[in-house]
């Protein structure tokens, strides 16, 4: 017969026997992945469901585990019974481990009855790849100045920083100047911001400012895919550039007029800026990666809040669809099959990993006028080869759901940093080398937490800067992390 330690597992740890009640006779199961091996200092996320049928029971669950099948069982922690979840860091050592969650009720006379026990089946330990990390701050305020949502491009042996948005520091909002590194720390302003004045500016030779957009290197240029309704409509206009001075607009697009309904013509675009649309559609925060020689757009929304929705007569619309093009001219739709991902954007982009593509996390805005009136926010992770096909991973990463932040692939890891997930500003740093365990790199405390931040990867380091820290200020900051020696 097992032996059974409730509260008190740390005695049995001791050898000085329990002292605790006895196992109780409802155990349900509590679903973990079994499928894979979790590495040791991994971190996995334990959840359970607070029972209904129960009663009054304490407001604290026990955290167990047994590393013998149950047999013998110790205590982990005390967990609110209303978070739900806990935070498991796998130790270091063992070969298998099953969890459980021990729902309970304590008496006034301080006895314990244990009521229900939520258990595991055995999932399979595995050696640890953490890895250790040193972070550096290389630029206090660099010249750039404070935005967020700007594209953070590798591109010619150079850092690239492209627009972003700051209302208070640009003239309309979003900006579209260009800035170069190449170490992180000294910046060079390789194009000026030219959006200043709507009534002045060309956009057919120059882009628009924007924000959060699609910035990806791919074909010896830098690409520049879709932007913001900032303007009060959506650009999906493409343009690329082979050294960040010169740009040229690719997309193939229409173009459809507003007619003045008393005169039967055509607005003046002074009156009314007609509707452009490339193939992809109109769309904001939409995601953007490259993968296989090829540029991917897909996912984002139609937000009726920011873009009148009866002109150009495109009602809000979330999307989890898949786009590519060869040339960021034409873009073709991929046939997607099987399971997908639910409709999300504000990712900063897909990575290429392993022979695989990944998207992670992501969300949606919220949009009284177009019936979504919360926003959403997810923390799963999806994989594919090919665009068509996407796998989830079964394991939960331990990071908060989130949007708004930064996605890379550095020291051969997928790499997750920042963003906001509807409470904070995320200082966090999380990476990855199989999907599945994930570890924290731990930031310095002087790191601040910021969403829709710009991160490189250049000279065998991932740098991370400027951003938004909502009701402080936003950063021009630019931190180094290094593989520590």
């Amino acid at each position: 017969m097992a032996t059974w330690c409730s509260v008190w597992g740390l005695a049995l740890a001791l050898g000085v026997g329990c002292t605790g009640s006895r196992r109780p006779d409802s155990v349900v199961v509590l679903p973990l992945p079994t499928s894979g091996v979790w590495e040791a200092e991994s971190t996995h996320p334990i959840r359970w469901t607070v029972p209904t049928d129960l009663g009054k029971i304490d407001s604290t669950v026990t955290i167990i585990v047994s590393h013998d099948g149950g047999e013998n069982w110790w205590e982990l922690a005390e967990a609110n019974i209303e978070e739900k979840v806990f935070p498991w860091v796998v130790p270091a050592g063992y070969e298998r481990a099953r969890l459980g969650v021990l729902f309970h009720v304590t008496d006034s006379g301080g006895n314990i009855e244990d009521l229900r026990l939520a258990e595991s089946a055995d999932v399979v330990l595995g050696p640890s790849t953490k890895k250790s990390y040193t972070w550096e701050q290389v630029a206090v305020d660099a010249p750039f100045g404070p935005r967020d949502g700007a594209g953070g491009i590798v591109h010619g042996g150079k850092m690239w920083l492209i627009g972003g948005w700051n209302p208070d520091k640009f003239a309309l909002a979003c900006a579209n100047d260009v800035w170069s590194s190449v170490d992180g720390a000294k910046w060079v302003l390789e194009k000026p911001n030219t959006f200043v004045d709507r009534e002045k500016f060309d956009g057919k030779t120059d882009w628009e400012g924007r924000h959060f957009a699609g910035y990806q290197s791919l074909g010896g240029k830098m690409w520049i895919i879709g932007g913001d309704p900032n303007q009060g409509y959506y650009q999906t206009d493409v343009w690329s550039s082979p050294d960040g001075k010169k740009w040229t607009r690719t997309d193939l697009h229409s173009v459809t007029p507003r007619i003045n309904e008393k005169t039967g013509q055509p607005y003046l675009a002074s009156e009314w800026r007609p509707v452009e649309e490339s193939q992809f559609g109109l769309r904001t925060a939409h995601i953007t990666g490259v993968f296989d020689g090829k540029l991917f757009v897909m996912g984002g929304q139609r937000i009726s809040v920011f873009v009148d929705p009866d002109w150009p007569g495109r009602p809000a619309a979330a999307f989890n669809d898949v786009w590519t093009s060869t040339d960021g001219a034409a873009f073709e739709q991929v046939k997607t099959k099987g399971t997908m991902w639910s409709p999300r954007g504000y990712v900063s982009e897909t990575v290429d990993f392993k022979g695989r593509m990944w998207l992670v996390g992501g969300g949606l805005h919220d949009d009284a006028i177009g019936g979504r009136p919360d926003r959403e926010y997810t923390n799963d992770v999806w994989s594919t080869k090919d665009g068509a096909s996407w796998s989830p991973t079964p394991e939960e990463p331990p990071f908060s759901p989130r949007f708004w932040h930064n996605v890379k692939v550095f020291d051969d890891r997928i790499w997750v940093i920042n963003g906001y997930d509807g409470g904070d500003n995320l200082a966090d740093v999380w990476y990855t080398a199989d999907g599945r365990n994930w570890y924290s790199a731990h930031p310095p405390p002087a790191f601040v937490g910021r969403h829709a931040g710009t991160a490189w990867v250049h000279d065998d380091a991932l740098f991370v800067g400027s951003g938004n820290a909502i009701f402080e200020k936003w950063h021009s900051d630019v931190w180094k992390m290094k593989r520590a020696p």
